[in-house]
Protein backbone atom coordinates (compact mmCIF):
# COMPACT_ATOMS: atom_id res chain seq x y z
CA UNK A 1 0.00 0.00 0.00
CA UNK A 2 1.20 3.38 -1.09
CA UNK A 3 2.48 6.15 1.45
CA UNK A 4 -0.42 8.04 0.13
CA UNK A 5 -3.46 5.25 1.40
CA UNK A 6 -1.91 4.48 4.52
CA UNK A 7 -1.81 8.81 5.77
CA UNK A 8 -5.57 8.21 4.50
CA UNK A 9 -6.17 5.20 6.49
CA UNK A 10 -4.30 5.36 9.62
CA UNK A 11 -5.04 9.43 9.89
CA UNK A 12 -7.16 11.22 8.23
CA UNK A 13 -10.24 8.03 8.83
CA UNK A 14 -10.30 8.08 12.32
CA UNK A 15 -10.57 12.06 12.25
CA UNK A 16 -13.87 12.14 9.79
CA UNK A 17 -14.90 9.28 11.96
CA UNK A 18 -14.77 10.79 15.53
CA UNK A 19 -16.55 14.06 13.92
CA UNK A 20 -19.20 12.12 12.51
CA UNK A 21 -19.49 10.41 16.01
CA UNK A 22 -20.21 13.91 17.39
CA UNK A 23 -22.46 14.50 14.26
CA UNK A 24 -24.72 11.65 15.40
CA UNK A 25 -24.97 12.71 18.88
CA UNK A 26 -25.95 15.80 17.98
CA UNK A 27 -28.95 14.93 15.94
CA UNK A 28 -30.16 11.59 18.54
CA UNK A 29 -29.70 13.37 21.73
CA UNK A 30 -30.64 17.07 22.86
CA UNK A 31 -26.97 18.13 23.48
CA UNK A 32 -25.39 21.38 24.81
CA UNK A 33 -22.79 22.16 22.51
CA UNK A 34 -21.35 24.90 24.92
CA UNK A 35 -20.70 23.07 27.93
CA UNK A 36 -18.79 19.95 25.98
CA UNK A 37 -16.89 23.39 24.61
CA UNK A 38 -16.24 24.37 27.94
CA UNK A 39 -15.21 20.94 29.04
CA UNK A 40 -12.64 20.93 26.01
CA UNK A 41 -11.20 24.99 26.76
CA UNK A 42 -11.43 25.21 30.46
CA UNK A 43 -10.13 21.28 31.88
CA UNK A 44 -8.37 19.32 28.75
CA UNK A 45 -6.65 21.89 27.19
CA UNK A 46 -4.99 23.21 30.34
CA UNK A 47 -4.23 19.98 30.89
CA UNK A 48 -2.81 19.41 27.53
CA UNK A 49 -0.25 22.27 27.44
CA UNK A 50 0.89 21.17 31.39
CA UNK A 51 1.57 17.48 30.13
CA UNK A 52 3.69 18.67 26.84
CA UNK A 53 5.70 21.43 27.83
CA UNK A 54 7.00 19.80 31.55
CA UNK A 55 10.08 17.41 31.34
CA UNK A 56 10.06 18.24 27.45
CA UNK A 57 13.66 17.96 25.80
CA UNK A 58 13.32 21.37 23.27
CA UNK A 59 16.79 21.51 22.15
CA UNK A 60 18.11 24.23 19.62
CA UNK A 61 15.01 23.93 17.53
CA UNK A 62 12.96 26.01 19.62
CA UNK A 63 14.24 28.94 18.08
CA UNK A 64 13.61 28.37 14.59
CA UNK A 65 10.41 27.09 15.39
CA UNK A 66 9.29 30.00 17.59
CA UNK A 67 10.94 32.74 14.25
CA UNK A 68 8.79 30.34 12.13
CA UNK A 69 5.86 30.77 14.33
CA UNK A 70 6.10 34.55 14.61
CA UNK A 71 6.64 35.06 10.57
CA UNK A 72 4.15 32.69 9.55
CA UNK A 73 1.45 34.42 11.38
CA UNK A 74 2.23 37.97 10.90
CA UNK A 75 2.00 37.18 7.49
CA UNK A 76 -1.20 35.41 7.25
CA UNK A 77 -3.06 37.72 9.53
CA UNK A 78 -1.94 40.61 7.24
CA UNK A 79 -3.39 38.66 4.35
CA UNK A 80 -6.53 37.79 6.19
CA UNK A 81 -7.08 41.67 7.27
CA UNK A 82 -6.22 42.82 3.93
CA UNK A 83 -8.82 40.30 2.48
CA UNK A 84 -11.38 40.95 4.22
CA UNK A 85 -11.43 44.69 3.93
CA UNK A 86 -11.12 44.52 0.21
CA UNK A 87 -14.50 42.11 0.49
CA UNK A 88 -15.98 44.57 2.74
CA UNK A 89 -16.87 41.64 5.22
CA UNK A 90 -18.54 42.53 8.58
CA UNK A 91 -16.35 42.80 11.55
CA UNK A 92 -17.43 39.55 12.79
CA UNK A 93 -16.84 38.33 9.30
CA UNK A 94 -13.20 39.44 9.18
CA UNK A 95 -12.76 37.89 13.37
CA UNK A 96 -14.06 34.91 11.90
CA UNK A 97 -11.97 34.19 8.76
CA UNK A 98 -8.54 35.10 10.67
CA UNK A 99 -9.57 32.52 13.22
CA UNK A 100 -9.41 29.79 10.44
CA UNK A 101 -6.22 31.49 8.42
CA UNK A 102 -4.02 31.89 11.38
CA UNK A 103 -4.79 28.66 13.17
CA UNK A 104 -4.14 25.43 11.41
CA UNK A 105 -5.35 22.28 13.12
CA UNK A 106 -2.08 21.06 14.22
CA UNK A 107 -2.96 18.92 17.53
CA UNK A 108 -5.49 16.80 16.39
CA UNK A 109 -4.37 16.30 12.97
CA UNK A 110 -0.71 17.59 12.41
CA UNK A 111 0.99 15.77 15.45
CA UNK A 112 -0.36 12.34 14.03
CA UNK A 113 0.32 13.18 10.58
CA UNK A 114 4.27 14.20 11.39
CA UNK A 115 4.58 10.84 13.86
CA UNK A 116 3.83 8.78 10.54
CA UNK A 117 5.53 10.67 8.05
CA UNK A 118 8.48 11.46 9.85
CA UNK A 119 9.16 9.14 12.78
CA UNK A 120 9.71 10.19 16.39
CA UNK A 121 11.78 13.20 15.64
CA UNK A 122 9.14 14.93 13.57
CA UNK A 123 6.85 14.13 16.29
CA UNK A 124 9.03 15.63 18.96
CA UNK A 125 9.82 19.07 15.85
CA UNK A 126 5.96 19.30 15.47
CA UNK A 127 5.07 19.11 19.74
CA UNK A 128 7.36 22.49 19.52
CA UNK A 129 5.27 23.55 16.98
CA UNK A 130 1.81 22.94 18.63
CA UNK A 131 2.84 24.72 22.47
CA UNK A 132 4.13 27.92 20.34
CA UNK A 133 0.83 27.74 18.56
CA UNK A 134 -1.52 26.38 21.33
CA UNK A 135 -0.08 30.24 23.29
CA UNK A 136 -1.02 32.26 20.38
CA UNK A 137 -4.13 30.41 19.91
CA UNK A 138 -5.32 30.68 23.21
CA UNK A 139 -4.34 34.07 23.52
CA UNK A 140 -5.16 35.71 19.77
CA UNK A 141 -7.52 33.17 19.26
CA UNK A 142 -9.61 34.17 21.82
CA UNK A 143 -9.46 37.90 21.27
CA UNK A 144 -10.14 37.37 17.95
CA UNK A 145 -13.27 34.93 18.65
CA UNK A 146 -14.38 37.49 21.05
CA UNK A 147 -14.09 40.57 19.49
CA UNK A 148 -16.23 39.20 16.25
CA UNK A 149 -18.86 39.84 18.70
CA UNK A 150 -17.67 42.10 21.69
CA UNK A 151 -15.28 45.29 21.88
CA UNK A 152 -11.50 44.70 22.45
CA UNK A 153 -12.10 45.51 25.96
CA UNK A 154 -14.04 42.67 25.93
CA UNK A 155 -12.35 40.35 24.29
CA UNK A 156 -9.04 40.98 26.35
CA UNK A 157 -11.09 40.10 29.62
CA UNK A 158 -11.88 36.53 27.88
CA UNK A 159 -8.26 36.17 27.40
CA UNK A 160 -7.05 37.03 31.27
CA UNK A 161 -10.25 34.45 32.10
CA UNK A 162 -8.46 31.69 29.56
CA UNK A 163 -6.52 29.03 31.56
CA UNK A 164 -4.40 27.60 28.89
CA UNK A 165 -2.17 31.25 28.93
CA UNK A 166 -1.21 30.51 32.87
CA UNK A 167 -0.81 26.75 31.77
CA UNK A 168 1.54 27.59 29.49
CA UNK A 169 3.17 30.03 31.64
CA UNK A 170 3.29 27.76 34.86
CA UNK A 171 4.77 24.57 32.18
CA UNK A 172 7.42 27.03 30.81
CA UNK A 173 8.89 28.28 34.62
CA UNK A 174 8.34 24.72 35.71
CA UNK A 175 10.45 23.23 32.03
CA UNK A 176 13.51 26.30 32.73
CA UNK A 177 13.90 25.26 36.24
CA UNK A 178 14.21 21.27 35.28
CA UNK A 179 11.41 20.59 37.49
CA UNK A 180 8.79 17.24 36.97
CA UNK A 181 5.28 16.02 38.01
CA UNK A 182 5.25 13.63 40.51
CA UNK A 183 4.01 9.77 38.80
CA UNK A 184 0.18 10.50 39.59
CA UNK A 185 -0.11 14.36 38.83
CA UNK A 186 1.76 13.33 35.02
CA UNK A 187 -0.58 10.22 34.15
CA UNK A 188 -3.87 12.31 35.54
CA UNK A 189 -2.52 15.41 33.17
CA UNK A 190 -1.88 12.83 30.50
CA UNK A 191 -5.43 11.53 30.92
CA UNK A 192 -6.83 14.96 30.09
CA UNK A 193 -3.85 15.78 27.14
CA UNK A 194 -5.27 12.40 25.33
CA UNK A 195 -8.84 12.89 25.86
CA UNK A 196 -8.57 16.99 24.29
CA UNK A 197 -8.41 16.34 20.27
CA UNK A 198 -11.87 13.45 20.43
CA UNK A 199 -14.17 15.94 22.67
CA UNK A 200 -12.69 19.13 20.19
CA UNK A 201 -13.38 16.87 17.93
CA UNK A 202 -16.73 16.12 18.77
CA UNK A 203 -17.35 19.86 19.44
CA UNK A 204 -16.99 20.25 15.40
CA UNK A 205 -19.64 17.20 14.86
CA UNK A 206 -22.06 18.89 17.10
CA UNK A 207 -21.67 21.99 15.45
CA UNK A 208 -22.00 20.82 12.21
CA UNK A 209 -25.24 18.36 13.27
CA UNK A 210 -27.21 22.61 13.67
CA UNK A 211 -25.44 23.72 10.84
CA UNK A 212 -28.09 24.68 7.81
CA UNK A 213 -26.25 22.81 4.81
CA UNK A 214 -28.04 24.45 2.54
CA UNK A 215 -27.00 28.01 4.03
CA UNK A 216 -23.48 26.81 5.19
CA UNK A 217 -22.21 25.53 2.39
CA UNK A 218 -22.59 29.31 0.45
CA UNK A 219 -21.23 32.77 0.81
CA UNK A 220 -17.69 34.51 -0.08
CA UNK A 221 -16.55 34.69 3.79
CA UNK A 222 -16.71 30.69 3.60
CA UNK A 223 -15.36 29.97 0.80
CA UNK A 224 -12.30 32.79 0.93
CA UNK A 225 -11.47 31.14 4.20
CA UNK A 226 -10.96 27.82 2.62
CA UNK A 227 -9.00 29.35 -0.22
CA UNK A 228 -6.65 31.50 2.31
CA UNK A 229 -6.23 28.35 4.64
CA UNK A 230 -5.45 25.54 1.87
CA UNK A 231 -3.98 27.79 -0.81
CA UNK A 232 -2.29 30.60 1.07
CA UNK A 233 -1.42 29.07 3.98
CA UNK A 234 0.79 26.25 2.29
CA UNK A 235 2.29 28.92 0.09
CA UNK A 236 3.50 31.37 3.03
CA UNK A 237 4.88 28.55 4.99
CA UNK A 238 7.46 27.75 2.65
CA UNK A 239 8.09 31.43 1.53
CA UNK A 240 8.41 31.70 5.48
CA UNK A 241 10.96 28.45 5.85
CA UNK A 242 13.08 30.05 2.51
CA UNK A 243 13.23 33.17 3.67
CA UNK A 244 14.25 31.72 7.52
CA UNK A 245 17.05 29.22 6.10
CA UNK A 246 15.07 26.23 7.69
CA UNK A 247 16.26 23.37 6.39
CA UNK A 248 16.00 19.44 6.68
CA UNK A 249 13.19 17.03 8.62
CA UNK A 250 12.38 20.26 10.75
CA UNK A 251 11.18 22.29 7.50
CA UNK A 252 9.12 19.74 6.43
CA UNK A 253 7.88 19.51 9.44
CA UNK A 254 6.61 22.70 9.81
CA UNK A 255 5.52 23.13 6.47
CA UNK A 256 2.91 20.19 7.12
CA UNK A 257 1.91 21.68 10.37
CA UNK A 258 1.02 25.08 8.83
CA UNK A 259 -0.32 23.38 5.54
CA UNK A 260 -2.85 21.96 8.27
CA UNK A 261 -6.90 22.84 7.59
CA UNK A 262 -8.53 24.86 9.82
CA UNK A 263 -8.24 24.53 13.93
CA UNK A 264 -10.84 22.75 15.59
CA UNK A 265 -10.40 25.02 18.34
CA UNK A 266 -11.50 27.56 16.29
CA UNK A 267 -15.29 26.07 16.23
CA UNK A 268 -14.69 25.44 19.93
CA UNK A 269 -14.15 29.37 20.49
CA UNK A 270 -16.59 30.64 18.66
CA UNK A 271 -19.17 28.48 20.31
CA UNK A 272 -18.12 29.80 23.32
CA UNK A 273 -18.10 33.38 23.04
CA UNK A 274 -20.21 33.46 20.01
CA UNK A 275 -19.40 35.18 16.53
CA UNK A 276 -20.02 33.69 12.89
CA UNK A 277 -20.53 29.81 14.11
CA UNK A 278 -21.87 28.96 10.80
CA UNK A 279 -18.76 30.10 8.48
CA UNK A 280 -16.50 28.93 11.42
CA UNK A 281 -17.76 25.24 11.35
CA UNK A 282 -18.10 25.27 7.56
CA UNK A 283 -14.60 26.36 7.31
CA UNK A 284 -13.42 24.00 9.33
CA UNK A 285 -15.27 20.98 8.09
CA UNK A 286 -14.71 21.77 4.26
CA UNK A 287 -11.16 22.55 4.63
CA UNK A 288 -10.73 19.14 6.64
CA UNK A 289 -12.59 17.14 3.82
CA UNK A 290 -10.54 18.48 1.42
CA UNK A 291 -7.28 18.08 3.18
CA UNK A 292 -8.18 14.17 3.46
CA UNK A 293 -6.69 13.81 -0.06
CA UNK A 294 -4.80 16.79 -0.49
CA UNK A 295 -2.39 16.71 2.81
CA UNK A 296 -1.14 13.11 1.65
CA UNK A 297 0.38 14.65 -1.26
CA UNK A 298 1.71 17.67 0.64
CA UNK A 299 3.46 15.35 3.12
CA UNK A 300 5.37 13.65 0.05
CA UNK A 301 5.63 17.25 -1.66
CA UNK A 302 7.84 18.79 1.82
Amino acid sequence: MGAYWVTVLDVTIPILLTVLAGVAIGRWRRTDTRSVADVAMYVLAPGLVLHALVGGDTGGEALAVAEFTLVNLAVLWAISAVTGRLLRFTRSQRAALALTTLFSNAVNYGLPVCLLAFGQTGYRQAALYVVGQSFLLFSLGVYLASAGTRGPAAALAEVRRTPVIYAALAAAIMAALGWHWPGGLDSALGLLADAYPALALMVLGLQLSKTDWRQGLTGLPLWTGVALRLVAAPLVAKAALWALGIHGTLASVLFVEAAMPAAVNAAVFVEQFGGERSQVAMTVAITTAISFFTLPWLVIAS
